[in-house]
Order: C-alpha cells, then sequence, then structure tokens
C-alpha cells in the first residue's frame, strides 16, 4: 500500500485596515504492505509492516526520528470489517503513522446490496487538529457510479460536509473556534479481491478562530481566518 498525504494550511487576520497572511505546507508519504492473517464473521485481521516513512519539510529532527523507526520493523494489527470499517488491534508505538491514519477508520462501504446509481450515507466523528476537545462531525453520503472490467470494479464518489461539536467532557477554550467544512472523494473496489485499491479524499476546512475578549484597554484582536485543506491518496501496488 502506498499513501501520500498533504495538509496546506492558511491563516489571514485582519489588523488596523491591513491582512496579515501565512501559510504553511506538510505531506507524508508512506510505504506499506498488508498481510491477511485470519477470517472471522466480524471481518479481516490484517498485519501491516510498514517498509518507509518520508516527511517534508525536512528537518535535523525529523531525520533523527526516521532514522531511528527505519530501525524497527513496524508492524501493526488491524481488523478490516466487511463494510470497510478499521480499527487498530495491535500496535506498540503509540505515535505509529498507521495508528494515527486507520486507528478509527469508519465504515464506507455499504451495509446491503447496492446497484449502480444506489446512494448510502455515513456519519463520523474526527479530531480537530489545534482545537483541544474539540471534534468534527462529518456526514458524507457515497454512490455506486460504475462497474468496469466486466463487474470486477466498483467506481464509488463521496461527497460531505463537516461542522464543529465539542466533546461532552473537553475543557472550555479560550478562544471562540467556529469551523465548517466540505470533502469529495472517489474510491475504487477490486469485487474479486475484496479490497478497497484506491481511495482518494480532499476535505477543505473552514475556520474562524476569536480570541478571548481583551482585557480592559487593551484592543480586542480580530479572529483569524483559517483554510485547511487535507489531500490523501492510499493505492495498492502490486507485490514485488
Amino acid at each position: 500500500m502506498h499513501l501520500t498525504q498533504s495538509v496546506e494550511m492558511t491563516g489571514t487576520t485582519h489588523d488596523r485596515g491591513k491582512d496579515s497572511t501565512s501559510s504553511m505546507t506538510t505531506s507524508i508519504e508512506v510505504f506499506t504492505r498488508a498481510i491477511a492473517e485470519q477470517w472471522t464473521s466480524g471481518g479481516t485481521l490484517m498485519q501491516t509492516i510498514t517498509d518507509s516513512v518520508q516527511t517534508r519539510p525536512t528537518s535535523q529532527a525529523s531525520i533523527d526520528d526516521l532514522r531511528r523507526r527505519a530501525l524497527q520493523s513496524k508492524r501493526v494489527w488491524l481488523r478490516v470489517s466487511p463494510d470497510g470499517a478499521m480499527e487498530v488491534v495491535h500496535d506498540s508505538d503509540p505515535s505509529s503513522e498507521l495508528r494515527e491514519i486507520f486507528g478509527g477508520m469508519p465504515a464506507m462501504l455499504a451495509r446491503q446490496p447496492v446497484k449502480v446509481g444506489d446512494k448510502w450515507s455515513r456519519e463520523m466523528q474526527i479530531p480537530l487538529s489545534g482545537d483541544p476537545g474539540g471534534l468534527g462531525l462529518v456526514k458524507a453520503t457515497f454512490r455506486l457510479d460504475s462497474l468496469g472490467r466486466n463487474g470486477d470494479i466498483a467506481y464509488v464518489s463521496l461527497r460531505g460536509t463537516m461542522a464543529r461539536v465539542a466533546a461532552a467532557d473537553a475543557p472550555l477554550p479560550v478562544a471562540r473556534y467556529t469551523t465548517s467544512g466540505t470533502l469529495t472523494g472517489t474510491i475504487q473496489i477490486d469485487r474479486r479481491l475484496g479490497w478497497i485499491t484506491d481511495s482518494r479524499s480532499s476535505i477543505i476546512v473552514r475556520s474562524t478562530i476569536a480570541s478571548a475578549p481583551a482585557r480592559k484597554g487593551e484592543p480586542q484582536r480580530s479572529p483569524m481566518q483559517v483554510r485547511t485543506k487535507i489531500t490523501q491518496w492510499i493505492r495498492a501496488m502490486r507485490a514485488r
């Protein structure tokens, strides 16, 4: 499996009649092997082995971290349900990239038979980076668009929205957040393999971060507008 993911973040503030904008882009590339270990009625137990990880921009700290990780054979066990949901069963490294990527991946496939043109919906909650205790509620609609290669490949598209929700036990934030977003994507399913062989998604999140009320005698700071675009592509590659 080959994963590439990029995160583009842009923040804009308005102060004294002028806009100030800063941006940052990070990316990660991960190569893993997925090995089917055991089948049960609740799903298939998969062993995944991380072969290489590369992050950008590269710093000395990330280089040292990659060297440390290269000395280890990264093995993670996942349970993949028939509807596409994934959960981490065992991972000795709490900072594993696979735990972050696959831990809690929601079900994406229909639980009942569908024909071309049919739709189904899913809801999930994801943590919001930089917003302690904040969760994003994602509502997505999937559609079986077509079948190809004599019916062996299923092509699925998805569209959805995201809004911020606060966890019941989350601490009150110093700043006030409002968040909304959209997501689009495509999925290819090899029906003979019973495996998602290509998955592409793009999430665009727009957030407004308002500062806490200013102290007496201090000017109120303007809210910051943040735009985050997350692009992810996961595809299966032929074993060599």
